[in-house]
């Protein structure tokens, strides 16, 4: 093959050749940055909602939960003392009458207890998920940025990876922030301080329209 001909076949593979990786790089399937913001925004639109776990209303706290909310500043007492703090719940202390049962044993004298109930301020802050109980929410999670993430691999029919990423926060109720609201709920509190910093792990999983979050449809 002589130059010029050699210089045909060259000028017309080569950009093909570039055009295919290039497909192949902007495909959903590939295992890039693109991708996988895709895949933790796609997560976070459905289930970024933050909340505190499930309250069961009224709530009663016994004395021992008052004196050891110091050393426990999140067990029961110090998360209500929190909520009551804010506004969104309101103790009274009361005696429960002879023969009322705690813990399947008889309490047997009048025990002292300070039942909370939930205030109408926290009313507009309740979500209630199908098929959930209800729960106080305080903001939403989002893609802030993708750090890095696993070089894809086999797992049974299909591709598996993690990704590291830092989030942002939206619609973050004022009571969240308080240190006292995040010193009785340290989950709420980890949040709060970790924006744009505290980098996170979501494990994803390849599929024929491209990366899926694992427990994106549970």
């Amino acid at each position: 093959m002589n130059k010029t001909a050699l210089s045909l076949v060259l000028g017309v593979a080569l950009p093909l050749a570039l055009s295919a990786a290039l497909s192949g790089c902007n495909s959903k399937t590939s295992a890039n940055e693109k991708n996988f913001g895709i895949t933790v925004t796609q997560y976070f639109d459905k289930k970024g909602n933050l909340c505190l776990d499930p309250i069961k209303w009224p709530v009663d706290v016994y004395e021992l939960d008052i004196r050891q909310q110091k050393l426990y500043p999140d067990n029961a007492a110090g998360q209500m003392s929190a909520l009551e703090s804010v506004g969104l719940a309101k103790g009274e202390d009361l005696e429960l009458p002879s023969g009322t049962y705690v813990d399947g044993k008889p309490a047997g004298a009048k025990l002292k207890v300070r039942r909370y109930t939930m205030t109408d301020a926290a009313k507009p802050f309740l979500q209630t998920p199908p098929g959930k109980e209800p729960r106080i929410c305080w903001g939403r999670k989002s893609l802030d940025k993708v750090v890095r993430w696993a070089d894809p691999a086999k797992v049974g029919d299909h591709e598996e990876s993690s990704v590291l990423y830092t989030y942002k926060l939206s619609n973050v109720a004022a009571w969240a922030r308080k240190p006292q609201v995040k010193t009785a709920f340290p989950e709420l509190g980890s949040d709060v301080d970790g924006e744009h910093s505290q980098k996170e792990k979501m494990y994803v999983k390849l599929t024929p329209q491209g990366w899926e979050a694992l427990g994106l449809n549970d």
